[in-house]
Protein backbone atom coordinates (compact mmCIF):
# COMPACT_ATOMS: atom_id res chain seq x y z
CA UNK A 1 0.00 0.00 0.00
CA UNK A 2 1.13 3.77 -1.28
CA UNK A 3 1.79 5.03 2.29
CA UNK A 4 0.06 8.87 1.41
CA UNK A 5 -1.78 11.18 3.56
CA UNK A 6 -5.58 11.94 1.84
CA UNK A 7 -7.28 14.79 2.73
CA UNK A 8 -10.84 15.43 3.40
CA UNK A 9 -13.12 15.15 0.68
CA UNK A 10 -14.30 19.38 0.81
CA UNK A 11 -10.71 20.13 1.06
CA UNK A 12 -10.08 18.48 -2.13
CA UNK A 13 -12.41 20.10 -4.00
CA UNK A 14 -11.84 23.61 -2.77
CA UNK A 15 -8.21 23.69 -3.50
CA UNK A 16 -8.96 21.81 -6.86
CA UNK A 17 -11.18 24.40 -7.93
CA UNK A 18 -8.96 27.06 -7.05
CA UNK A 19 -5.88 25.43 -9.23
CA UNK A 20 -7.79 25.53 -12.17
CA UNK A 21 -9.48 29.07 -11.83
CA UNK A 22 -8.61 30.83 -8.60
CA UNK A 23 -12.16 31.74 -7.83
CA UNK A 24 -12.54 29.72 -4.27
CA UNK A 25 -10.35 31.20 -2.42
CA UNK A 26 -9.34 28.26 -0.24
CA UNK A 27 -7.80 28.14 3.74
CA UNK A 28 -6.92 24.60 4.66
CA UNK A 29 -4.38 23.13 7.31
CA UNK A 30 -3.03 20.80 5.32
CA UNK A 31 -0.59 19.36 8.24
CA UNK A 32 -2.58 19.19 11.23
CA UNK A 33 -0.32 18.68 15.01
CA UNK A 34 3.59 18.73 15.18
CA UNK A 35 4.99 20.52 11.58
CA UNK A 36 6.26 24.14 12.23
CA UNK A 37 8.57 26.08 10.54
CA UNK A 38 7.36 25.36 6.63
CA UNK A 39 9.95 25.19 3.98
CA UNK A 40 8.41 24.37 0.11
CA UNK A 41 9.51 24.37 -2.86
CA UNK A 42 8.06 23.27 -6.45
CA UNK A 43 10.07 21.30 -8.80
CA UNK A 44 7.70 21.95 -11.74
CA UNK A 45 4.59 19.63 -10.86
CA UNK A 46 6.21 18.00 -7.76
CA UNK A 47 6.28 20.21 -4.37
CA UNK A 48 8.66 19.30 -1.75
CA UNK A 49 7.88 20.50 2.44
CA UNK A 50 10.21 19.58 5.38
CA UNK A 51 9.90 21.05 8.67
CA UNK A 52 11.46 21.93 12.23
CA UNK A 53 12.46 18.46 13.78
CA UNK A 54 13.83 20.11 16.92
CA UNK A 55 15.31 17.23 18.92
CA UNK A 56 13.85 14.13 17.62
CA UNK A 57 16.10 12.26 15.01
CA UNK A 58 15.84 11.35 12.24
CA UNK A 59 15.06 14.58 11.04
CA UNK A 60 14.15 16.88 8.84
CA UNK A 61 11.10 14.89 7.62
CA UNK A 62 10.68 16.13 3.82
CA UNK A 63 7.05 15.11 1.78
CA UNK A 64 5.95 15.41 -1.82
CA UNK A 65 2.99 16.07 -3.71
CA UNK A 66 1.58 16.96 -6.93
CA UNK A 67 -1.47 18.75 -5.72
CA UNK A 68 -0.78 20.22 -2.42
CA UNK A 69 -3.97 17.53 -1.18
CA UNK A 70 -2.15 14.12 -1.07
CA UNK A 71 1.25 14.01 0.80
CA UNK A 72 3.54 11.09 1.20
CA UNK A 73 6.81 10.88 3.12
CA UNK A 74 9.54 10.20 0.75
CA UNK A 75 12.70 10.90 3.49
CA UNK A 76 14.92 12.10 6.28
CA UNK A 77 17.93 14.20 5.47
CA UNK A 78 19.57 14.32 8.53
CA UNK A 79 20.26 11.14 10.42
CA UNK A 80 21.71 12.43 13.56
CA UNK A 81 23.34 15.82 15.17
CA UNK A 82 24.61 16.92 18.46
CA UNK A 83 22.05 19.49 18.64
CA UNK A 84 18.82 20.84 17.91
CA UNK A 85 17.55 22.02 14.21
CA UNK A 86 14.48 23.98 13.36
CA UNK A 87 13.25 26.41 10.87
CA UNK A 88 14.96 24.84 7.44
CA UNK A 89 14.74 26.03 3.65
CA UNK A 90 14.71 23.96 0.83
CA UNK A 91 15.75 24.37 -2.66
CA UNK A 92 16.76 22.99 -6.56
CA UNK A 93 19.70 24.64 -8.10
CA UNK A 94 21.51 22.94 -10.91
CA UNK A 95 20.00 19.15 -10.86
CA UNK A 96 20.78 19.31 -6.88
CA UNK A 97 18.51 19.51 -3.51
CA UNK A 98 19.88 21.40 -0.53
CA UNK A 99 18.45 21.95 2.74
CA UNK A 100 20.18 24.74 4.99
CA UNK A 101 19.33 24.54 8.68
CA UNK A 102 20.33 26.38 12.00
CA UNK A 103 20.81 24.72 15.04
CA UNK A 104 19.95 25.18 18.61
CA UNK A 105 24.17 25.82 19.21
CA UNK A 106 24.26 28.87 16.85
CA UNK A 107 25.32 27.00 13.44
CA UNK A 108 24.12 26.37 10.49
CA UNK A 109 24.64 23.62 7.82
CA UNK A 110 23.72 22.50 4.88
CA UNK A 111 22.62 19.22 3.45
CA UNK A 112 22.20 17.90 -0.60
CA UNK A 113 21.33 14.99 -2.50
CA UNK A 114 20.84 14.17 -6.30
CA UNK A 115 17.18 13.29 -5.31
CA UNK A 116 15.10 13.87 -3.09
CA UNK A 117 14.69 10.26 -1.31
CA UNK A 118 18.60 10.45 -0.89
CA UNK A 119 21.16 9.60 0.15
CA UNK A 120 21.62 12.82 1.58
CA UNK A 121 25.45 13.93 2.81
CA UNK A 122 26.58 14.60 5.80
CA UNK A 123 26.19 18.21 7.31
CA UNK A 124 28.28 20.40 6.19
CA UNK A 125 29.15 23.32 8.40
CA UNK A 126 28.35 26.91 7.04
CA UNK A 127 30.66 29.91 8.47
CA UNK A 128 27.78 32.33 9.21
CA UNK A 129 25.75 33.17 12.34
CA UNK A 130 22.39 33.76 12.94
CA UNK A 131 19.39 31.50 12.52
CA UNK A 132 16.50 30.62 9.91
CA UNK A 133 18.79 30.37 6.67
CA UNK A 134 16.97 31.41 3.62
CA UNK A 135 18.37 30.50 0.26
CA UNK A 136 18.22 32.88 -2.22
CA UNK A 137 19.63 33.13 -6.30
CA UNK A 138 19.75 35.79 -8.79
CA UNK A 139 19.26 36.16 -12.00
CA UNK A 140 22.98 35.60 -13.19
CA UNK A 141 22.77 32.55 -10.62
CA UNK A 142 24.78 34.39 -8.09
CA UNK A 143 23.74 32.36 -4.36
CA UNK A 144 23.39 34.06 -1.09
CA UNK A 145 21.95 33.05 2.34
CA UNK A 146 19.77 35.26 4.27
CA UNK A 147 19.78 35.13 7.97
CA UNK A 148 17.35 36.57 11.01
CA UNK A 149 17.63 40.54 11.64
CA UNK A 150 17.77 40.98 8.09
CA UNK A 151 21.13 40.35 6.84
CA UNK A 152 22.49 38.14 3.99
CA UNK A 153 26.20 36.49 3.32
CA UNK A 154 27.31 35.17 0.11
CA UNK A 155 27.69 31.47 -1.43
CA UNK A 156 29.93 30.23 -3.46
CA UNK A 157 28.62 28.42 -6.99
CA UNK A 158 28.05 25.16 -5.12
CA UNK A 159 26.05 26.80 -2.21
CA UNK A 160 28.11 24.96 0.10
CA UNK A 161 30.50 27.68 1.45
CA UNK A 162 29.90 30.86 2.48
CA UNK A 163 32.58 33.11 0.20
CA UNK A 164 31.97 36.81 2.27
CA UNK A 165 30.97 38.66 5.24
CA UNK A 166 27.38 38.84 6.58
CA UNK A 167 25.74 42.09 6.55
CA UNK A 168 22.22 43.56 6.77
CA UNK A 169 20.35 44.69 3.94
CA UNK A 170 17.28 44.60 5.71
CA UNK A 171 15.25 46.48 8.89
CA UNK A 172 11.98 45.06 10.10
CA UNK A 173 8.44 46.36 8.77
CA UNK A 174 7.77 48.20 12.00
CA UNK A 175 4.16 46.75 12.48
CA UNK A 176 1.64 49.50 15.37
CA UNK A 177 3.24 49.71 18.51
CA UNK A 178 -0.13 48.11 20.69
CA UNK A 179 -0.08 45.06 18.47
CA UNK A 180 0.52 42.25 21.36
CA UNK A 181 3.88 40.48 20.42
CA UNK A 182 6.81 38.75 22.20
CA UNK A 183 9.00 41.16 20.20
CA UNK A 184 10.26 42.35 16.52
CA UNK A 185 11.94 38.93 16.19
CA UNK A 186 12.81 39.28 12.74
CA UNK A 187 13.16 35.72 11.02
CA UNK A 188 12.36 33.15 8.84
CA UNK A 189 13.63 34.90 5.46
CA UNK A 190 12.27 33.52 2.28
CA UNK A 191 13.11 34.65 -1.18
CA UNK A 192 11.76 34.11 -4.54
CA UNK A 193 11.43 36.56 -7.81
CA UNK A 194 8.58 37.01 -9.69
CA UNK A 195 8.20 39.56 -13.18
CA UNK A 196 10.85 42.24 -12.27
CA UNK A 197 10.73 42.31 -8.48
CA UNK A 198 12.23 39.80 -5.51
CA UNK A 199 10.08 39.24 -2.79
CA UNK A 200 11.45 38.83 0.60
CA UNK A 201 8.73 37.00 3.18
CA UNK A 202 10.00 37.21 6.74
CA UNK A 203 8.57 36.62 10.33
CA UNK A 204 7.98 39.01 13.32
CA UNK A 205 6.74 38.94 16.48
CA UNK A 206 7.62 35.89 18.12
CA UNK A 207 6.49 32.44 16.76
CA UNK A 208 4.58 31.65 20.36
CA UNK A 209 3.55 33.79 23.68
CA UNK A 210 0.11 36.00 23.08
CA UNK A 211 -2.13 34.33 19.94
CA UNK A 212 -1.61 37.84 18.24
CA UNK A 213 1.91 37.60 18.50
CA UNK A 214 3.25 36.19 14.69
CA UNK A 215 2.82 37.32 11.47
CA UNK A 216 4.19 37.45 7.73
CA UNK A 217 5.14 40.57 6.39
CA UNK A 218 6.27 40.84 2.98
CA UNK A 219 9.25 43.79 1.20
CA UNK A 220 10.70 43.67 -2.92
CA UNK A 221 13.45 44.91 -4.21
CA UNK A 222 15.10 44.93 -8.13
CA UNK A 223 18.16 43.10 -6.83
CA UNK A 224 18.12 40.26 -4.65
CA UNK A 225 20.15 41.60 -2.02
CA UNK A 226 18.03 44.86 -1.63
CA UNK A 227 17.57 48.00 -1.04
CA UNK A 228 13.94 46.46 0.38
CA UNK A 229 10.54 48.38 -0.07
CA UNK A 230 7.84 47.39 2.58
CA UNK A 231 4.52 46.04 1.23
CA UNK A 232 1.64 48.69 2.04
CA UNK A 233 -0.86 45.83 2.53
CA UNK A 234 1.49 44.21 5.38
CA UNK A 235 1.21 42.20 7.31
CA UNK A 236 0.38 39.51 4.55
CA UNK A 237 -0.69 37.05 7.48
CA UNK A 238 -1.54 37.31 11.02
CA UNK A 239 -4.12 36.72 13.82
CA UNK A 240 -5.60 39.56 14.71
CA UNK A 241 -7.82 38.20 17.79
CA UNK A 242 -7.94 35.51 20.40
CA UNK A 243 -11.38 35.02 18.73
CA UNK A 244 -9.75 33.39 15.89
CA UNK A 245 -9.89 29.42 15.19
CA UNK A 246 -5.92 29.81 14.12
CA UNK A 247 -2.84 31.61 16.38
CA UNK A 248 0.19 32.68 15.94
CA UNK A 249 0.29 32.83 11.99
CA UNK A 250 3.22 33.69 10.59
CA UNK A 251 6.95 32.23 8.98
CA UNK A 252 5.42 31.95 5.64
CA UNK A 253 6.74 31.06 2.49
CA UNK A 254 5.04 32.17 -0.99
CA UNK A 255 4.58 29.16 -3.48
CA UNK A 256 3.30 28.97 -7.15
CA UNK A 257 1.84 25.70 -9.20
CA UNK A 258 2.05 25.43 -12.49
CA UNK A 259 -1.51 27.34 -13.31
CA UNK A 260 0.26 30.19 -12.19
CA UNK A 261 -2.01 30.34 -8.92
CA UNK A 262 -0.44 31.27 -5.88
CA UNK A 263 -0.84 30.70 -2.08
CA UNK A 264 1.05 31.31 1.42
CA UNK A 265 2.02 28.49 3.47
CA UNK A 266 2.24 29.00 6.88
CA UNK A 267 2.18 27.60 10.56
CA UNK A 268 -0.31 27.86 13.13
CA UNK A 269 -1.64 26.99 16.74
CA UNK A 270 -5.38 25.79 16.73
CA UNK A 271 -7.00 28.19 19.49
CA UNK A 272 -7.13 26.17 22.67
CA UNK A 273 -4.32 23.31 21.43
CA UNK A 274 -1.10 24.56 21.66
CA UNK A 275 -0.29 21.12 22.86
CA UNK A 276 -0.46 19.91 19.45
CA UNK A 277 2.17 22.05 18.25
CA UNK A 278 2.46 24.13 15.14
CA UNK A 279 0.37 22.76 12.23
CA UNK A 280 0.67 23.63 8.65
CA UNK A 281 -1.86 25.47 6.50
CA UNK A 282 -2.18 26.99 2.83
CA UNK A 283 -4.06 30.24 2.09
CA UNK A 284 -4.47 31.21 -1.33
CA UNK A 285 -2.71 34.22 -2.36
CA UNK A 286 -3.72 37.03 -5.58
CA UNK A 287 -1.42 40.19 -6.57
CA UNK A 288 -2.38 43.35 -6.83
CA UNK A 289 -2.29 45.53 -9.88
CA UNK A 290 0.86 46.97 -8.47
CA UNK A 291 2.39 43.59 -7.82
CA UNK A 292 1.70 43.35 -4.43
CA UNK A 293 0.72 39.91 -2.77
CA UNK A 294 -2.67 39.50 -0.94
CA UNK A 295 -4.59 36.81 0.66
CA UNK A 296 -7.59 36.15 -1.91
CA UNK A 297 -10.57 36.62 0.10
CA UNK A 298 -9.34 36.89 3.87
CA UNK A 299 -12.62 37.44 5.26
CA UNK A 300 -14.94 35.89 2.82
CA UNK A 301 -13.17 32.20 2.42
CA UNK A 302 -13.91 29.64 5.15
CA UNK A 303 -11.86 27.38 6.88
CA UNK A 304 -11.28 23.66 5.71
CA UNK A 305 -10.54 21.92 8.40
CA UNK A 306 -8.33 19.59 6.18
CA UNK A 307 -7.74 17.36 8.77
CA UNK A 308 -6.45 13.10 7.97
CA UNK A 309 -8.70 11.16 7.27
CA UNK A 310 -8.03 7.14 8.30
CA UNK A 311 -4.74 6.71 5.83
CA UNK A 312 -3.13 8.15 9.32
CA UNK A 313 -3.81 5.15 11.03
CA UNK A 314 -1.81 3.51 9.01
CA UNK A 315 1.09 5.73 7.51
CA UNK A 316 2.16 6.14 11.86
CA UNK A 317 1.94 2.13 12.50
CA UNK A 318 5.07 1.70 14.10
CA UNK A 319 6.38 -0.99 11.09
CA UNK A 320 6.17 2.21 9.18
CA UNK A 321 9.33 4.19 10.52
CA UNK A 322 9.93 7.34 8.43
CA UNK A 323 7.25 8.71 10.44
CA UNK A 324 8.96 7.84 13.88
CA UNK A 325 11.91 9.83 15.22
CA UNK A 326 14.04 9.01 18.23
CA UNK A 327 13.27 11.87 21.81
CA UNK A 328 17.59 12.44 21.12
CA UNK A 329 18.00 13.30 24.80
CA UNK A 330 16.83 9.95 26.35
CA UNK A 331 14.03 9.45 28.96
CA UNK A 332 14.13 7.33 32.13
CA UNK A 333 17.30 5.02 31.01
CA UNK A 334 15.91 4.15 27.93
CA UNK A 335 14.32 4.33 24.65
CA UNK A 336 11.43 6.83 23.42
CA UNK A 337 10.06 6.88 20.00
CA UNK A 338 7.69 9.72 18.66
CA UNK A 339 5.14 9.96 15.80
CA UNK A 340 2.58 13.07 15.65
CA UNK A 341 -0.28 13.49 17.00
CA UNK A 342 -3.18 14.88 14.40
CA UNK A 343 -6.50 15.27 16.11
CA UNK A 344 -7.75 16.68 19.11
CA UNK A 345 -9.48 13.86 20.49
CA UNK A 346 -7.72 10.91 19.58
CA UNK A 347 -6.92 7.36 21.03
CA UNK A 348 -3.57 5.06 21.06
CA UNK A 349 -2.76 1.57 22.37
CA UNK A 350 0.14 -0.10 21.70
CA UNK A 351 1.16 -3.91 22.91
CA UNK A 352 4.95 -4.86 24.29
CA UNK A 353 6.65 -8.22 24.69
CA UNK A 354 8.98 -8.02 27.47
CA UNK A 355 11.79 -10.21 28.72
CA UNK A 356 13.23 -10.40 32.37
CA UNK A 357 14.36 -6.73 33.34
CA UNK A 358 13.05 -4.80 30.70
CA UNK A 359 10.58 -2.23 30.58
CA UNK A 360 7.98 -0.24 28.29
CA UNK A 361 5.41 1.68 28.01
CA UNK A 362 3.32 3.99 26.14
CA UNK A 363 3.16 8.28 26.92
CA UNK A 364 1.53 11.22 25.93
CA UNK A 365 5.07 13.17 26.04
CA UNK A 366 6.14 16.84 25.73
CA UNK A 367 9.46 16.80 27.83
CA UNK A 368 11.13 14.96 30.67
CA UNK A 369 8.89 17.40 32.99
CA UNK A 370 5.87 17.13 30.96
CA UNK A 371 4.27 13.91 30.51
CA UNK A 372 1.84 10.84 31.29
CA UNK A 373 1.39 7.62 30.55
CA UNK A 374 2.85 4.44 32.17
CA UNK A 375 5.34 1.32 31.95
CA UNK A 376 5.20 -2.30 33.07
CA UNK A 377 7.21 -5.44 32.91
CA UNK A 378 4.75 -8.20 32.56
CA UNK A 379 5.97 -10.25 29.59
CA UNK A 380 2.89 -9.41 27.86
CA UNK A 381 2.06 -5.61 28.55
CA UNK A 382 -0.62 -3.60 26.77
CA UNK A 383 -0.98 0.59 27.17
CA UNK A 384 -4.03 2.44 25.65
CA UNK A 385 -4.38 6.16 26.49
CA UNK A 386 -7.35 8.55 25.34
CA UNK A 387 -6.53 11.88 25.02
CA UNK A 388 -9.95 13.70 24.68
CA UNK A 389 -9.65 17.79 24.31
CA UNK A 390 -6.75 18.02 26.65
CA UNK A 391 -7.88 15.30 29.44
CA UNK A 392 -6.15 12.24 29.02
CA UNK A 393 -7.18 8.38 30.78
CA UNK A 394 -4.74 5.95 31.05
CA UNK A 395 -5.49 1.94 31.33
CA UNK A 396 -3.11 -0.93 31.20
CA UNK A 397 -3.53 -4.83 30.76
CA UNK A 398 -1.46 -7.95 30.31
CA UNK A 399 -4.06 -9.64 28.20
CA UNK A 400 -5.63 -7.06 26.17
CA UNK A 401 -9.18 -7.58 27.49
CA UNK A 402 -9.31 -6.81 31.00
CA UNK A 403 -8.23 -3.52 31.50
CA UNK A 404 -7.35 -1.33 34.75
CA UNK A 405 -7.63 2.19 34.83
CA UNK A 406 -4.38 4.22 35.60
CA UNK A 407 -4.85 7.83 35.06
CA UNK A 408 -8.50 9.72 34.41
CA UNK A 409 -8.98 12.90 33.06
CA UNK A 410 -5.67 14.35 33.28
CA UNK A 411 -5.81 17.93 32.49
CA UNK A 412 -2.69 18.24 29.72
CA UNK A 413 -3.57 21.62 28.52
CA UNK A 414 -0.40 23.22 30.22
CA UNK A 415 2.07 21.07 28.25
CA UNK A 416 3.17 23.29 25.50
CA UNK A 417 5.68 26.02 24.61
CA UNK A 418 4.19 28.67 26.52
CA UNK A 419 4.53 26.79 29.75
CA UNK A 420 7.54 24.45 29.58
CA UNK A 421 9.61 26.01 26.54
CA UNK A 422 11.21 24.13 23.89
CA UNK A 423 8.98 24.63 20.77
CA UNK A 424 7.92 20.61 20.95
CA UNK A 425 4.21 18.75 21.01
CA UNK A 426 2.41 16.92 23.07
CA UNK A 427 3.35 13.42 21.05
CA UNK A 428 2.08 9.95 20.84
CA UNK A 429 5.59 8.08 22.48
CA UNK A 430 6.45 4.52 22.77
CA UNK A 431 9.03 3.65 25.52
CA UNK A 432 11.58 0.45 25.77
CA UNK A 433 14.50 -0.34 28.24
CA UNK A 434 16.26 -3.30 28.29
CA UNK A 435 14.71 -6.42 26.69
CA UNK A 436 11.62 -5.03 25.53
CA UNK A 437 9.71 -5.24 22.05
CA UNK A 438 7.03 -2.83 20.58
CA UNK A 439 4.37 -5.80 18.83
CA UNK A 440 2.10 -3.22 17.76
CA UNK A 441 0.87 0.11 17.63
CA UNK A 442 -2.62 2.04 16.90
CA UNK A 443 -3.85 5.47 16.79
CA UNK A 444 -7.23 6.57 16.14
CA UNK A 445 -8.93 9.49 15.66
CA UNK A 446 -12.43 9.92 18.35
Amino acid sequence: MKKSIVFAMAAAALLLAGCKEQSTPIKVCIFPGDYPDPAIMRDGKDFYMTHSNFTYYPGLLIWHSTDLLHWEPVARAVQDQSYSIFAPDICKVNGKFYIYYPTSNGENYVVTADRIEGPWTEPVKLQVSGIDPGHAIDDEGNRYLYTNNGFVAPLSADGLTITGQSRKVYDPWQYPEHWETEGMWLESPKILKRGDYYYLVSAEGGTAGPPTSHMCVVARSKSVIGPWEDSPHNPLVHTYSADEEWWSKGHGTLIDDVDGNWYIVYHSYRNGFHTLGRSTIIESVEWTKDGWPVLANPNGAEWVNGGLQDSYDYLCQFDNPIMWAKWEPGFDGGTLMTTTAVDTSYEITAKFNIKEGGRAGLYLFYNEEANIGVQGTDPTFYVRIKNDRNKATVWKSTDGSNWTEVIKDADVSTYHHNVYKGFFALRPSLFTAGEAKVESFSYNKL
